[in-house]
């Protein structure tokens, strides 16, 4: 005979928590939402102490006006209500990529829908169906969308629903059990995302040469991301130690610059510089000067380090022109600007440098994605790999 479940035992009220023939416990409650309907929520969870502390999360959002809820709510109300929570906490880069993701793909699709009927196969029907949509790129218009934003906006989704498990709003995440299907072109593309170091130094030659390619030059010679790049300001260098305080962002957003937060956490470092690179902040103060004998009452000073020839912070999304003309000046293939970064990855992987030191440089969250996402393995690595037995092996000396 099965075992009945434990009565919950608990003021009337508050909620109630109960263990279940299975072992897993359980958490339920009745929650008054700000339009007056009551709702009931549960959830079911390993331990009591989980139970606990799932009751008294719920009892704190209602208490704050945060559990809204309810069974009409619709993803888009939900999903614009999460985008704002969140948007103050992120990088703007990171929240408008949010933000374009949320009104180009996710709201069309899915935003009529209540939040609480989703189910994994309504995500895999919009997975399968998802296209470009931006107009401007006539080209890709209706053409399948590629894996890398199909990632993106599962990740997005992902997190929507399970912020809405973990505040007891939804029973489970439907993003759990299933992924985007990615093309077999994509996994059968095997173009190398890193130049070489026979590339990198060609470009790196040719871009020295140029005033604002000096700025390619850095990011090469560092690792940091373009933002990064563009965005440091004298107040972060210490030009006789060497050291470069990674602190904030410069990102273009409708043709403005704005600076923001690093894209995560551990984006926020410190580095230190030598060489070429350091020779590269020590001549920027004379290249300013000769700017502002050049434009004259045109010239506005800003503490950027890299600059344009008036004197103010290059806007990121002005430099791809550049970086192609560089490109073909030097003769190397043109990857964007993010190449930059996979390849001082990868060439220090090449050095033997190893990944976890690499990724905490460059300032990723986690060394595995260093090593799957940036780290590219070249083909002179791959040569004299083949194992030979056919010559007797050397015995070695036993230890005494």
């Amino acid at each position: 005979m099965a075992k009945a479940a434990e009565k919950p035992k608990r003021g009337n009220g508050r909620g109630a928590v109960r263990k279940l023939p299975s072992g897993r416990w359980q958490w339920r409650a009745s929650v008054e939402l700000p339009s007056g309907e009551v709702q009931r929520v549960s959830g079911t969870v390993a331990t009591k102490t989980e139970a606990e502390e799932a009751l008294s999360r719920v009892r704190t959002d209602v208490s704050r006006g945060q559990f809204t809820v309810s069974a009409k709510t619709t993803l888009e109300e939900y999903i614009r209500a999460w985008h704002e929570t969140k948007k103050p906490h992120q990088a703007a880069t990171y929240a408008r990529s949010h933000e374009s993701m949320m009104e180009t793909h996710i709201i069309p699709s899915l935003g009529k829908r209540r939040l609480t009927s989703i189910t994994p196969r309504d995500l895999e029907a919009f997975y399968a169906d998802l296209q470009h949509r931006d107009e401007r790129r006539e080209k890709m218009l209706g053409q399948p969308l590629g894996d890398s934003m199909k990632r993106l906006i599962h990740n997005m989704l992902h997190q929507v629903f399970a912020d809405a498990v973990r505040l007891g709003e939804l029973n489970r995440n439907p993003a759990d059990v299933v992924r985007p299907r990615y093309s077999r072109e994509a996994a059968l593309d095997s173009t190398p995302k890193a130049w070489t170091e026979e590339e990198a130094a060609k470009f790196y030659q040719v871009a020295r040469q140029d005033r604002r390619g000096v700025a390619f030059c850095f990011m090469l010679a560092t690792g940091l991301r373009i933002g990064e790049a563009l965005g440091l300001r004298w107040e972060n260098v210490d030009l006789e130690r060497g050291r470069v305080k990674v602190v904030e962002s410069f990102v273009s957003i409708n043709g403005k610059g704005i600076r923001t937060t690093p894209k995560t956490a551990r984006s926020r470092r410190t580095i230190t510089v030598n060489g070429d690179a350091l020779a590269i902040l020590q001549e920027r103060p004379t290249q300013a000067l000769l700017d502002r004998e050049a434009q004259g009452d045109r010239y506005q000073p800003s503490d950027a380090v890299f600059t344009n020839s008036l004197g103010g912070p290059i806007l990121p999304d002005t430099v791809y022109n550049l970086m192609r003309r560089l490109c073909e000046q030097a003769e190397v293939p043109y990857k964007g600007t993010h190449v930059l970064r996979h390849s001082f990855i990868s060439i220090q992987g090449l050095h033997g440098r190893p990944v976890e030191v690499v990724s905490a440089h460059v300032g990723h969250a986690r060394s595995s994605f260093t090593q799957d996402r940036y780290r590219t393995v070249f083909e002179k690595e791959r040569e004299a790999m083949t194992l030979d037995f056919s010559m007797p092996v050397k015995q070695q000396k036993s230890g005494g």
